[in-house]
C-alpha cells in the first residue's frame, strides 16, 4: 500500500511514504517475515541457490551503475557546452568506468562461488544484501554529484555537494571493502587508503573548483583499479574462502 500510494503522490509525500515503505520492508526481513499461524522464517531454514543469488544482486548494482551514466548523459545535454562542463562530464563518465572495473574485479564476479562454500550459506546471503544496499547508495549519490558538477564545474561547491561527489565513491568503496571480506575474509590496503584520500582531501576540496572533486575521485578509483590488477596480474585466480 506504501509503495502504491507513493507513485500516485507528489515528491514530498512520495518520499515519505517510499521510506516507510522501505523501513518495513528491512524490518520485516529482520523479524523473519512473521505471518500469523506460520511463525516466522529462520536464517537456518534458507536454502540458497548461490549463483542466482549472485546474478540477482549483481544486476541491481549494474541499474544503479547504468543510472549514474543516464543522469550525466541528461545534465550534460542541458549544456552549454563548454570546457568545463565536458571535463565534468568525461570524468563522470571514467569514475563510472573505474566503479564498474572495481567490483567486478575477482570478488564480484564469484560471489555465488562463495555462498555456496559458506558453512552458512543463507548468512552470506543476508550479509550481501546489506552489502550492495551500501554499494548502490554510494552509486546513486555519485550520480547526484555528477549533475551538480556538470551544471556548475567551475563554481566553489559547498559541503553537501562535496558529500555527494565523494561521499559517493567512498560508501562504494566501503561497500566493496565487505564484499570482499565476505568472498575472501580480507579486505585489501587500497581501499582503506582510497578512503583516507577521500576523506583528508575533502577540507582543502572546499575551497576548489567542483570539477577537481570530480577528478579527485576518478584518480582515486583508477588507482584502487590498478592496484587490483597488479594484485591479479601473474597470479593463479583467487579461490573464494567466505568467512561465515
Amino acid at each position: 500500500m506504501l509503495w502504491i500510494g507513493g507513485a500516485m503522490l507528489g515528491t514530498n509525500a512520495q518520499v515519505v511514504l517510499w521510506s516507510a515503505a522501505l523501513g518495513f520492508e528491512y524490518l520485516a526481513a529482520r523479524c523473519g517475515w512473521p505471518v500469523p499461524g506460520l511463525g516466522r522464517s529462520t536464517i537456518s531454514k534458507w536454502e540458497i541457490a548461490g549463483e542466482h543469488l549472485a546474478e540477482r544482486y549483481q544486476q541491481f548494482f549494474l541499474v544503479a551503475l547504468g543510472e549514474t551514466i543516464l543522469v550525466a548523459g541528461f545534465a550534460y545535454s542541458k549544456g552549454p557546452y563548454e570546457a568545463g562542463h565536458a571535463w565534468a562530464f568525461a570524468l563522470a563518465l571514467a569514475t563510472s568506468i573505474m566503479l564498474w572495473r572495481i567490483y567486478v574485479q575477482r570478488a564480484g564476479r564469484i560471489l555465488g562461488e562463495a555462498v555456496m562454500k559458506a558453512r552458512h550459506p543463507a548468512n552470506i546471503g543476508r550479509s550481501a544484501a546489506d552489502t550492495h544496499l551500501v554499494m548502490v547508495i554510494g552509486l546513486a549519490c555519485t550520480a547526484i554529484g555528477y549533475e551538480l558538477i556538470i551544471e556548475n564545474p567551475l563554481e566553489r561547491i559547498p559541503g553537501p555537494w562535496l558529500a555527494m561527489v565523494l561521499g559517493g565513491p567512498a560508501l562504494f568503496l566501503a561497500g566493496r571493502a565487505r564484499l570482499e571480506y565476505e568472498v575472501f575474509a580480507r579486505v585489501s590496503p587500497s581501499r582503506w587508503i582510497a578512503l583516507t584520500v577521500l576523506v583528508v582531501s575533502s577540507v582543502p576540496l572546499l575551497h576548489l573548483p567542483g570539477v577537481l572533486a570530480t577528478a579527485l575521485g576518478a584518480l582515486v578509483l583508477a588507482a584502487v583499479a590498478v592496484a587490483d590488477a597488479r594484485r591479479a596480474h601473474g597470479a593463479p585466480p583467487e579461490a573464494a574462502t567466505p568467512p561465515f
